[in-house]
């Protein structure tokens, strides 16, 4: 039933590094990580826009040296580029963030995978930095930081493929408490009630998505309380709450807002009062501003470049 929305949640990311947890996996010494930057505090949000995006082949040719081998292998087994360019983009953020807030050398940076098949970052000694990557539609995005727990998640808002509103509200049901579906049919046109309906998703995904352990309760029990009803380009909302099984949850805080009219991403964070932090706009990245520090993992793969640049174009 969950088909309809949230496919594409098997290419979203999460990590959140706590070195009690992955302390054994650590590969590489805390020497090599610069203190000063991870006295920092970052707060980052960026956003990719991979239509517009159109990757020649010395593009991915350079991108191929930068990534894993088992990563490259995962890309490679997309028959779609739509697909393809939103896995790659999301690999670059994640490498160029942890590069930029650890200073871990960038071909010293790995990820793993552990037996559920959720990635980690190897290596981070006494350090602490959470990231989340998300990607749908046309954009593929990036929060993260480096002192609380993060979550994100972006839906492009259209109408469902093969249903009408009708059929698939009916199929989704269960999926938001009743006081949300009261919000989402106040509206008085389809398309705004399915604008607030993804607004509503991308509220639970990262909410989900920050947790760390997957849906432990039914999302029912999960009902978000919009007190700003409509989205703006370009403007942050933060005054949504979360009941959870009826009991507000007063130390999560998140954020909303549009990247452009047809795409909507919420960001989630556990707050605490030890951390001090500003709201950060997303900030449209480019392929040359992911790849401008980055060094070689290994050398470059024509065959990976030749077959990434004729994989087919999605026809929906």
């Amino acid at each position: 039933m969950l088909s309809y929305m949230v496919h594409r949640v098997y290419n979203n990311i999460f990590w959140t590094i706590h070195p009690i947890e992955f302390g054994k996996y650590c590969v590489y010494s805390t020497k090599s990580l610069s203190r000063n930057k991870m006295e920092n505090h970052f707060n980052t949000r960026w956003a990719f826009n991979t239509s517009s995006w159109i990757p020649n082949e010395h593009d991915i040719l350079k991108a191929s040296s930068l990534i894993q081998p088992e990563e490259k292998e995962r890309i490679s087994r997309f028959v779609f580029i739509n697909d393809a360019k939103s896995s790659l983009v999301g690999r670059l953020m994640m490498r160029q963030f942890v590069c930029m807030t650890t200073g871990m050398p960038y071909n010293e940076i790995r990820f793993g995978r552990d037996s559920h098949g959720k990635p980690y970052l190897l290596g981070m000694g006494d350090n602490h930095i959470s990231f989340n990557v998300s990607h749908q539609g046309d954009y593929v995005v990036l929060a993260g930081n480096t002192k609380l727990n993060i979550g994100v998640d972006v839906m492009k808002i259209e109408p469902p493929a093969n249903k009408n509103i009708a059929d698939f509200f009916r199929l989704m049901t269960r999926q938001f408490s009743r006081e949300e579906w009261k919000i989402i049919h106040s509206f008085p046109t389809e398309l705004e009630q399915v604008s607030c309906f993804y607004r509503n998703w991308c509220l639970k995904e990262s909410y989900v998505k920050n947790t760390g352990f997957g849906i432990t309760v039914p999302l029912q029990d999960i009902s978000f309380v919009m007190k700003t009803l409509k989205l703006e380009v370009g403007k942050f909302v933060t005054d949504t709450v979360l009941y959870e099984r009826g009991n507000l949850k007063q130390d999560w805080l998140f954020e909303e807002t549009l990247l452009d009219d047809k795409h909507s991403v919420a960001v989630s964070m556990q707050t605490n009062n030890t951390v001090d932090f500003s709201f950060e706009p997303f900030k449209i990245v480019t392929f040359e501003e992911l790849i401008k520090e980055a060094s070689p993992l290994y050398d470059t793969d024509g065959k990976f470049s030749k077959d990434f640049i004729k994989k087919q174009i999605k026809p929906f």
